[in-house]
């Protein structure tokens, strides 16, 4: 228990009993034993409690103030708040013999004055009137915590990355047989939960100031075919066996097709989902398909187009008539007497006498690593062992956007504006004819055919526009970071190598080792890798 004070009234005049504390409590105040006596306007002798309080040990000790006859003090207490409002003590101070002790009412009317409104504990009120503890902090109110809420969020169970490459093996090669990018899931499976938004709590203090808990952020499932909901609202399910993927996040499941060869047994293959091939695709067959293609085997001189990736983990030979065409990634063991178009990357051990055009990089640096002959173009960058050979064998390497499509974002721009400025002459000259028409009596049949005419030519300049901003948007894009293109050598780069990087070109003639070339200026340098 903490030490306190207690007024004496006697015969004598007035005195203060000081009671040490007991079992480790808190020993009193000076300070507030001053500030108590000033409240109930006693006069003392500073010194005289100092020195009191200072020699107080185990006992009680009895320092007179004055002479001066007085009635019996009451019980008082006093109010304080924490400096965040979140918090109100009451600290509760004896009557002397014959005062008057405080009721609830009493102490409820002092939180009214000092104007304490929320979150007020009466059963603490009730506890220290019954067991009255004196100098001592009762906590009488609490705010309400402001507590942030929690956004709702997706948790998906599947594996959501797209852009997996091959992995390495310990000897530095990549193994082309574990390439299987598909993500497969079960009929039945839950794909993804939505973990519910919690609503915070709004902050309230002592004095009933309300501060306002921030808005939480629902979420909301977005998918496509072949799944469902769960009556909860709370579960994202596949209805068939098939292949996960998140884009945009966006869930995606598509059927897997799996066939052992694409051959006379199968024909060719025209398909809206994943098409597994466990063999080969054989000579003059055809692949195509909304989604990714994976080829176990290899691919002879046939056409393969997908939505998404094309893995083969055994490689092509085109014999120059195959082609992959791929919205996604090509990843072959190796490409040889082909034509591969991509919208992302191209990854084989060897590239050889192809036409590659990939969206992003392409990558030629494990096993041989090896780039010969034919066209290999990327947008942003081209990482190869070897290129070219010690033969010369005429191989052309570029990175970085085609001169001529700055050209013809030039023109469509110029055009778009022309265009632009047609269509608003048009839709005057179609106004007034429309008056013309309503006006007349009877539209002679000259009339009528010049509004239609002039109909017909509004509706085409429109469409043509809609056209060259498309092309201008797809331009633009890949114009974009051009700048940072570049060729990364791991190994050897040939004499003879054409190398374009930008609009700049160059032909080797003293082979370049280990090193990256980059365009300076109109000039295409090397740098250190």
């Amino acid at each position: 228990m903490n030490g306190y004070f207690q007024i004496q009234i006697d015969k004598k005049g007035v005195s203060v009993i000081l009671i040490p504390p007991v079992d480790g409590g808190e020993n009193i105040r000076v300070a507030e034993l001053k500030e108590y006596l000033n409240i109930i306007a006693l006069p003392y002798d500073a010194m005289a409690i100092n020195a009191a309080l200072y020699s107080l040990e185990n006992k009680e000790a009895v320092v007179f103030l004055n002479s001066v006859k007085r009635p019996p003090v009451r019980e008082i207490c006093t109010i304080t708040t924490a400096a965040d409002s979140m918090t109100a003590v009451l600290r509760l101070y004896p009557p002397s013999a014959g005062g008057a002790q405080l009721s609830k009412a009493q102490i409820l009317e002092e939180l009214q004055k000092a104007k304490i409104k929320f979150g007020i504990d009466e059963e603490a009120i009730r506890k220290l009137l019954e067991k009255r503890e004196y100098c001592t902090d009762i906590i009488v109110a609490k705010g309400q915590p402001l507590t942030a809420g929690k956004d709702a969020e997706i948790v998906y169970y599947f594996d959501k990355n797209n852009e997996a490459r091959p992995e390495l093996k310990e000897d530095g090669n990549v193994d082309f047989f574990k390439l299987n990018t598909l993500h497969n899931c079960l009929k039945g499976q839950v794909l993804a939960e939505m973990i519910p938004e919690e609503r915070g709590q709004n902050g309230i203090d002592v004095f009933g100031k309300v501060s306002p808990a921030r808005e939480v952020k629902k979420a909301k499932f977005s998918f496509g075919r072949n799944l469902e909901i769960s009556p909860d609202g709370r579960q994202l399910i596949s209805m068939v066996d098939g292949h996960v993927s998140l884009v945009d996040d966006k869930v995606f499941v598509s059927d897997v097709y799996s066939v052992e060869d694409v051959s006379t047994a199968t024909g060719n293959i025209d398909y809206q989902g994943d098409v597994e091939v466990k063999g080969n695709v054989c000579e003059n067959f055809s692949v195509k398909t909304r989604g990714n293609v994976f080829v176990q085997g290899v691919v002879e001189g046939a056409t393969i187009e997908a939505g998404g990736n094309i893995v083969i983990a055994r490689g092509m030979h085109g014999q120059n008539k195959g082609k992959l065409k791929a919205g996604g990634n090509v990843i072959a063991k190796f490409i040889s007497a082909a034509q591969v178009e991509t919208g992302g990357y191209v990854e084989a051990e060897q590239i050889l006498n192809a036409k590659v055009n990939a969206g992003t990089s392409v990558f030629a640096e494990t096993g041989k690593g090896l780039i010969t002959g034919g066209k290999v173009t990327a947008k942003s960058s081209v990482n190869v062992k070897n290129a070219g050979s010690p033969m010369g064998t005429a191989t052309i390497i570029e990175v970085g956007a085609d001169p001529e499509a700055k050209k013809r974002l030039v023109a469509l721009q110029k055009g778009v504006g022309e265009k632009s400025k047609n269509i608003s002459e048009l839709r005057k000259m179609l106004d007034n004819a429309g008056k013309i028409l309503k006006t007349a009596s009877k539209p002679t049949v000259e009339q009528i055919k010049k509004f239609k005419t002039l109909q017909e030519t509004l509706t085409n300049l429109q469409a043509q526009l809609q056209e060259d901003l498309k092309e201008i948007e797809r331009l633009d894009s890949m114009l974009k970071g051009e700048g940072n293109a570049y060729i990364n050598v791991k190994g050897t780069m040939y004499q003879g190598v054409v190398v374009g990087i930008s609009g700049a070109t160059m032909t080797v003639k003293n082979e370049y080792i280990f090193c990256r070339l980059v365009k300076k200026g109109a000039d295409i340098a090397s740098t250190n890798l």
